[in-house]
């Protein structure tokens, strides 16, 4: 299964239009967060808040108080939904910085599609859910 339905040339806006369609990810379902995500273009920002309560998921456009904060180029973020990159990958290079909760991030990599060749960083990884 793979999390998300959004093709290889898609981006930012694309994947969040896609997971706010589906309303429920059944990889998050026992996660209850928000994580925040700042896209920075030039000197613009563009932020968009995920709500996850038990895999119910809702997508806002806005800066609002998060538990996690992810803030990277919009470049950075079109690598990682298309998946080109992964999160730790770009947290690791520092072209994605993080605030707020670490677990979150981890949990977050979830969404995204997984390396092209189906390697390590792919969605579906299992692990404990965060729960508020």
């Amino acid at each position: 299964m793979t999390a998300t339905t959004v093709g290889p040339t898609a981006g930012f806006e694309d994947f969040f239009a896609d997971l706010a369609q589906r309303g429920y990810e059944p990889l998050l379902a026992r996660v209850t967060a928000t994580v925040r995500f700042d896209v920075t273009d030039g000197d613009r920002t563009e932020h968009r808040l995920l709500e996850v309560e038990h895999g119910k998921v809702h997508v806002l456009v806005g800066d609002g108080p998060a538990d996690c904060v992810l803030t990277g180029e919009r470049a950075v973020f079109d690598a990682i939904v298309t998946g080109r990159t992964t999160v730790m990958a770009a947290l690791l290079r520092g072209t994605l910085t993080v605030d707020g909760d670490p677990e979150l991030v981890v949990l977050t990599q979830r969404l995204f599609r997984g390396p092209p060749d189906g390697s390590a960083g792919s969605p579906g990884a299992s692990g404990s859910g965060r729960s508020s």
